[in-house]
């Protein structure tokens, strides 16, 4: 448990609080002997950092109370941006901002990031990243880091076994547009070479066939979201992309037009069946 979960639990919340009271120092310690008879490891000084936090960064605090994708992500919650509605504007500084964050939340932040990336929860991780100039830079930096390792994982994956003929399954995530998109928050001429030889590793001749033909157009499909210092990795990844597209598109015409019947042999069907239908009405009347 954090310190904004302490502030949901004890119900301190409501619209266009602008401070904090000694009423809400109360809630806070009565709260947290609530909580810790349910938990007997909770952090002894939760309640107290919370305090201290309501006197010494109460701006803050009002900051990421209506900020609806920090408060959700502390709290553990997900309210509708309805909830985040006030006439009360709390103007911080964006580096005030990180340092809270840093010197209170960090470990749920780092926590949070390390799950994540373990799990190939992409998406759930950019999804935070929409309020990324709010997040200390020690917490970016690890998540860097930790991006770049994934990306170095799969190169070593192919050092060690150039034709992937066992493990592929250990990097299904390069099948995976999120995992390029949060890379592109990351992008450098390191993440940008271990990139280039992902791809020129997958799409040459020693990778076995049936890894190559599960992964490759999947790959660089999604390969593509991501945004390279290098513009000619760009460009070449890109072009892989448009020759995929192309050949879907003809593969689609062809089936189209061998599978589909043209309006004339319609039209002949038609003729044929009302012939056959006034044949059977003489044959009947005769």
């Amino acid at each position: 448990m954090n310190i904004i979960e302490l502030i949901e639990n004890a119900g301190i919340y409501k619209e266009n609080r602008s401070a904090f009271s000694t009423e809400d120092s109360e809630k806070v310690r009565k709260q947290f002997e609530i909580e810790r008879s349910q938990n007997p490891n909770l952090d002894p000084n939760l309640a107290d950092n919370l305090i201290t936090a309501f006197n010494e960064f109460p701006k803050e605090i009002l900051f990421i109370s209506n900020n609806r994708i920090l408060y959700n992500f502390f709290a553990r919650k997900n309210y509708s941006r309805n909830r985040f509605i006030t006439d009360y504007s709390v103007s911080v500084n964006e580096e005030n901002i990180k340092s809270f964050i840093d010197r209170f939340l960090s470990k749920d932040l780092d926590s949070f990031f390390d799950h994540n990336i373990a799990q190939n929860k992409f998406d759930i991780i950019d999804d935070l990243l929409n309020v990324k100039e709010y997040l200390p830079q020690n917490s970016l930096d690890n998540l860097s880091q930790k991006v770049s390792t994934k990306l170095g994982f799969v190169v070593n994956k192919f050092d060690e076994n150039p034709s992937l003929s066992s493990g592929a399954e250990t990097i299904e995530f390069i099948k995976y547009r999120s995992f390029y998109t949060l890379l592109s928050h990351f992008r450098s001429a390191e993440n940008d070479k271990k990139i280039r030889a992902i791809y020129s590793k997958m799409s040459g001749s020693i990778v076995s066939a049936g890894v190559r033909n599960e992964f490759l157009e999947p790959m660089v499909s999604s390969m593509v979201n991501y945004k390279p210092i290098d513009y000619e990795l760009s460009n070449t990844i890109r072009s892989h992309k448009d020759r995929i597209d192309a050949a879907k598109d003809r593969e689609y015409s062809s089936s189209s037009s061998s599978g589909g019947m043209s309006t004339w042999s319609i039209i002949v069907i038609i003729i044929v069946v009302l012939r056959l239908i006034l044949l059977l009405a003489r044959l009947g009347r005769a």
